[in-house]
């Protein structure tokens, strides 16, 4: 439980956390109706500021309320999106089709507004899409590990252990599948010596791992809110250990890497070169990353959109 209680506290951005206050407005037209403010309650709408539902009216409020999020619901927005969701939940489809129905409902929703704008990051995921990705990233039967461990190596601070058989997540657990086999203080204790161990006792308890990941905390909210080059550093310092790590994620970090190296030498050499051709030096910085966006060995060129764009726009809302 307390695993799965910290996945959900750092999937959250700091303006979601569970410490933090939220406004509920409801609209009627243009005219607010309600508004609710967490941990005070329902409140006067003459005595709240509200100018729009734009993104920095938005911020604005927040700012005046003493609210560190928003959200502004139309009247009839929930009706609305429940009517589509609805639509979406059909017996003859399986759970991530549901899934994906319920995910593009929410993406299509009218009348709903938020600050920091969340809805709007929802891509236009297609089950069919994510099947064949997932099927080309993972391969069947084996298992994926995910560790997180806590500040002062002194336990886990969450847990993932999950198998796929079928071209689907058949089965997914926590520690506790394997704690007999190693426990989670003598992992947290020196998990850069003792990770493979786990890896041993998941493939002795459930199936070998294609791709197993362990990472401090600390280094998790430094790759969040630090510089793009972070998570670099951390994979160089051993703060985060992916192995095994299949081929298209060793690319994918690799490309990354050479790319950012690429984008420092060419500004550098462009300072000085003739005037001419500093343009031609400056245009290198993007040549790595859009050679590896155009390449056919893109492993996400089937989904119809950029998951690495989509994780950059998020590392914006956990830096504020």
């Amino acid at each position: 439980r307390r695993h799965l209680h910290n996945w959900w506290q750092l999937a959250l951005p700091p303006a979601l956390n569970q410490d933090t206050r939220y406004a509920l407005l409801v609209l009627d037209g243009k005219r607010l109706v309600h508004a609710i403010l967490s941990g005070r309650g329902a409140q006067p709408v003459e005595s709240v500021p509200f100018q729009g539902t734009g993104r920095p009216a938005l911020q604005t409020l927040c700012k005046a309320l003493g609210v560190q999020g928003a959200i502004v619901l139309e009247k009839q927005a929930l009706a609305s999106l429940f009517e589509s969701m609805e639509g979406a939940l059909r017996l003859d489809r399986d759970l991530v089709e549901q899934g994906v129905g319920l995910w593009q409902a929410l993406r299509k929703a009218e009348g709903i507004y938020s600050e920091p704008p969340l809805l709007q990051l929802i891509p236009p995921l297609r089950s069919e899409a994510l099947q064949k990705t997932f099927n080309l990233l993972v391969p069947d039967r084996s298992a994926l590990v995910a560790y997180v461990i806590d500040e002062g190596n002194k336990r886990v601070h969450c847990s993932a252990l999950a198998v796929k058989e079928s071209g689907s997540i058949q089965a997914a657990y926590m520690h506790p599948v394997v704690s007999d086999l190693v426990s989670e203080r003598e992992l947290a204790r020196d998990f850069r010596q003792h990770y493979d161990r786990i890896n041993r006792a998941v493939e002795s308890r459930l199936l070998r791992p294609s791709i197993s990941v362990f990472i401090e905390l600390g280094a998790v909210q430094r790759i969040l809110r630090g510089p793009a080059d972070q998570l670099g550093k951390e994979l160089k310092a051993r703060n985060l250990i992916i192995d095994p790590a299949p081929a298209w994620l060793q690319g994918l970090l690799g490309g990354a890497a050479v790319a950012a190296i690429a984008s420092r030498n060419a500004k550098r050499v462009a300072r000085f070169l003739p005037k001419g051709a500093r343009k031609m030096a400056g245009d290198l910085a993007g040549v790595a990353q859009d050679r590896l966006k155009d390449s056919a060995a893109n492993p996400f060129a089937l989904l119809g959109f950029d998951p690495i764009e989509l994780l950059l726009t998020l590392r914006s809302f956990y830096s504020d």
